[in-house]
Formats: C-alpha cells, structure tokens, sequence
C-alpha cells in the first residue's frame, strides 16, 4: 500500500508540474513562453507557436521536473504525507458512516455473545479470533474491564480468519451460548496453546462443566455459520481487515489496544453521550 500510495503521489506530482509548465506566462493564443521569461526567446526549447508541445519541449519539461525534485526532494514527502492523512481522514469518516447504518447489528443484536449490562451506557463489540496471539492477550484485558466496569458491556463477534481450527473453535463457542456458559468457555478456549483441536476443545468443554453432546449438536447446526457470514459481511462494510479489531461509540479501532488506552476511549465515549 505504502509503495501504490508514493507511485500516485509521484505521478500526482509530475503531472501537477507539467500543468504549471503548460500555463506558465500563455501568450496570445494560448502560447507557452520559457520558465525564466528573462532568458525568454524564440529559439527557446520551451516556446511554442500555439500547437502541441514538441518532443523537444516535453523532453526539456520533463528534464525541469526531474531536477526540481531532485534538488527539492521533500516536495514529494510532503505531498506524499499529504495523501496519506486525506486518505486516513476519509476512511475514519467512511467507517463512522458505516458504524452510524450497522449500529444495531453492531451493539443490539441478541445473536450475538455478550457479558456486562445489556443497558450499559458504553458498549464494546470485539471482533476476533482464537489462534490470534494478540486476541488471545485481549481477553484477559476484557474480562479484567468487565469485572471493574458495571456500566460496560462487551459484544464478541466471532470472526474466524486463521482457518479449519479458528472456524472449529469459533463453532463451539456459539455453540456454548445455548448452554450459558459463553464467557468462561470463550476465555478457556483463548488458554489453549497451539492450534485449537476437537480433542482440545471437549477437553475444556467437560473441564468447565458443559454437555459435550448438546455442544456437539449445536456447534455443528446452521447457526455458527450463520453468525460468521454476517460478521464477515459487517466486517468488510467497516475496512476490518484483521484480528483483532474494536468498536466504541462511532470509532473502529484495528490492531491491540492496552487496557489504559480502552478505559481512555470508555470515558471519551461517556464524555461524548453528555455532551
């Protein structure tokens, strides 16, 4: 991305030039006379009779341009930092468009997980994955802000992306959901080291006390992949490309956030309903 964005600045850059040269000092007609009008004459590669430039006057144009940003370098990292925080501007203005139309699927729907007060004043919604190591160090961070927080409430979104073990455990976890015991399964399922197995995951299953054939009936229905398309879909409408990845208030947030900076964006958000 970062290679795309400085080859468009680039391009952006030289065309912008070549404009400027084009309607530097026109003449009648729309004549283009030299860059330094001082040194201006007939016989100046960069002068023109009204038509076309010549090879010659492109040549030379593109010779001025290539040593302007040479000798002027930080034209282009400028213009390059430019692009990238308009860019950065309209995807968060894109994604708080997406949050405000997706606000229910987001924060009020019941096929979804969650732990905390469903009337909370803040809510967050996880999207995540089992084998993710850094989601894997969310959930302690999570639960210790549900046991602290009474007024929050935390939506999980099953988002399997780390393949066939990911989407297995996933499973299991909706399937725990009809049992009541989502939280302490979904935190368990998060201790297992290495790649989440069906051996692995009865294990924990009997360890915390659930049915391992109704979980077995369940995790196996139509309903986790159910779940999993609708995430996936409201993952893409949000630009959520990876685990793990956060919602508060009208903010997305990709990527490990540590526990100060949540309980900061907690109160930035309640700070906001008041106001």
């Amino acid at each position: 991305m970062f290679k795309e964005s400085f080859g468009a600045t680039l391009v952006a850059v030289l065309m912008a030039a070549l404009v400027a040269v084009a309607i530097l000092v026109p003449g009648e007609g729309g004549n283009v006379q030299s860059l330094d009008p001082l040194s201006a004459s007939n016989d100046s590669p960069l002068a023109s009779d009204g038509g076309p430039f010549t090879a010659l006057q492109k040549n030379e144009i593109r010779n001025t341009v290539r040593e302007y940003l040479l000798e002027n370098p930080q034209v282009v990292v400028e213009a390059l930092e430019s692009l990238q925080e308009q860019q950065q501007q309209s995807e968060g203005r894109r994604r708080q468009n997406a949050v405000t139309a997706r606000a229910d699927q987001l924060f009020r729907t019941r096929s979804d997980p969650s732990v905390g007060d469903p009337k909370a004043s803040v809510t967050i919604v996880e999207f995540f994955d089992y084998q993710c190591p850094y989601c894997r160090r969310m959930a302690q961070q999570l639960a210790k802000l549900n046991a602290e927080d009474p007024d929050l409430r935390i939506v999980y979104k099953e988002y399997p992306v780390f393949g066939p073990a990911s989407t297995l455990a996933a499973r299991a976890a909706v399937g725990a959901m009809r049992q009541g015991k989502y939280e302490e399964f979904h935190l368990a399922l998060m201790g297992i080291r290495g790649a989440p197995s069906e051996r692995s995951i009865f294990r924990v299953a009997e360890r915390i006390g659930l049915d391992a054939g109704r979980l077995r009936a369940d995790m196996n229905s139509a309903t986790p992949q159910r779940l999993f398309q609708r995430n996936r879909q409201l993952a893409q409408e949000l630009g959520i490309r990876g685990t793990p990845a956060f919602v508060v208030g009208d903010q997305v947030i990709p990527g490990f956030i540590e526990i100060r900076r949540l309980r900061q964006l907690i109160a930035e958000e309640r700070k906001r309903q008041q106001s």
